[in-house]
């Protein structure tokens, strides 16, 4: 049975994360200035063994997660394609946004993912969630129950 494990991120956190080849966020995150990743980030454990992880963070209100996509996710041109965000999450307080998960390759399809969205979900039971997807990962964020944020990359549940 799979575990989730809480940890500090920290630089230990972020060099243990840079052995990491066989996970999407893994090299970015090591790089990050810490002043840019949340306090923790959640680890997947199965039989003792990291198998993947969860960055996760808790917003107040709307205008947080509009800084950080306008810092990380959108270029100043494009802006205007992504009104279906601005119009949803401007008013919004209290949710969740999901950076990273990711399984490592030597794990995947064992479930662990919908492992941790299942935990992830019963720690925030009536929080709204956002994710802002890839092309290869929306089916599963669909099997997660997440709905299209009308014509944008993001998807949200609740």
């Amino acid at each position: 049975m799979p575990t989730i494990i809480t940890k500090s991120f920290d630089q230990e956190m972020q060099r243990c994360l840079s052995e990491i080849t066989s996970a999407y966020h893994a090299g970015e995150l090591s790089t990050m200035d810490l002043a840019e990743l949340p306090e923790e980030i959640y680890i997947i454990e199965a039989e003792d063994k990291m198998v993947g992880y969860g960055v996760v963070w808790e917003y107040d209100n709307g205008k947080q997660l509009i800084q950080k996509a306008e810092q990380d996710y959108f270029s100043a041109d494009e802006r205007y394609l992504e009104k279906d965000f601005y119009i949803d999450v401007k008013n919004k307080k209290d949710f969740i946004f999901i950076q990273a998960l990711d399984v490592l390759k030597e794990f995947e399809n064992k479930g662990y993912a919908a492992f941790f969205m299942n935990w992830l979900k019963a720690k925030y039971p009536n929080k709204k969630m956002y994710v802002y997807t890839l092309d290869k990962s929306r089916n599963f964020w669909f099997k997660q129950n997440f709905e299209i944020l009308g014509s944008t990359a993001w998807m949200t549940f609740n």
